[in-house]
């Protein structure tokens, strides 16, 4: 590695009452999938999993492993009264509470209602870079390219952000990581880069299907009885 390459730490601030921002992408959905499952379970265990977990959609299908987290309310926002029942839902909602918001940001007047809540941990997906400037932390998934977090950088970093970017990016997709800048915790207001493993929080055992398992043991009974 050059002089000019940065030497990032791995991230492992906690994400309780932080706000959150990931920027997916489509081809890769492994990814996003890894990034919440396991974000949202370690949320969970360091509050007990006390208090509400709500899904919150807006503008797009949702996938279909989403529904197997254990949501206490999941809302499609359509349109404006669905969103404000979801917003509604959220404020009245037993703390601590964790939502997870796919399409993108909330539009501005619902972030700012967001900011305002105590004891809330927000997790937004989206395709496009965040524009608005009050997220503690965005992440990217391993595969992205300098283009795509090039100007989210400069607007929170400057142009110092940028330098040994390139080759950062490279050795993180060799090594199947991911690039965070996060202001959690900063002395300085423009934040640092670190890295992060896609797959942290996320439980990598064998999942058994009890139907399955369930069919499986009837055809062994069956021939075991001939």
């Amino acid at each position: 590695m050059g002089d000019e390459t940065l030497r990032l730490e791995g991230f492992s601030e906690s994400l309780r009452n932080v706000k959150t921002y990931y920027v997916s992408s489509h081809l890769h959905p492994t990814f996003t999938q890894n990034f919440i499952k396991g974000r949202l379970a370690l949320l969970d265990t360091e509050v007990a999993h006390r208090g509400r977990k709500v899904f919150i959609c807006q503008g797009v299908t949702p996938p279909r492993w989403i529904f197997q987290l254990g949501w206490d309310a999941v809302f499609h926002a359509r349109d404006v009264i669905d969103l404000k029942l979801a917003i509604t839902y959220v404020q009245h909602a037993a703390r601590p509470t964790r939502v997870v918001w796919f399409g993108g940001e909330p539009p501005v007047a619902v972030m700012n209602t967001l900011l305002r809540m105590d004891g809330l941990s927000l997790i937004a997906v989206g395709e496009k870079p965040p524009i608005q400037t009050d997220w503690q932390l965005i992440a990217w998934s391993p595969e992205t390219t300098q283009d795509r977090v090039e100007s989210t950088i400069t607007t929170r970093m400057g142009s110092v952000g940028l330098t040994g970017l390139r080759s950062v990016l490279k050795e993180l997709q060799s090594s199947q990581v991911g690039l965070v800048w996060s202001s959690i915790g900063e002395k300085d207001k423009r934040g640092s880069l670190y890295w992060y493993d896609p797959v942290d929080g996320v439980d990598t055992s064998v999942q058994i299907d009890t139907e399955e398992a369930a069919h499986v043991l009837k055809e062994v009974a069956a021939y075991l009885t001939r």
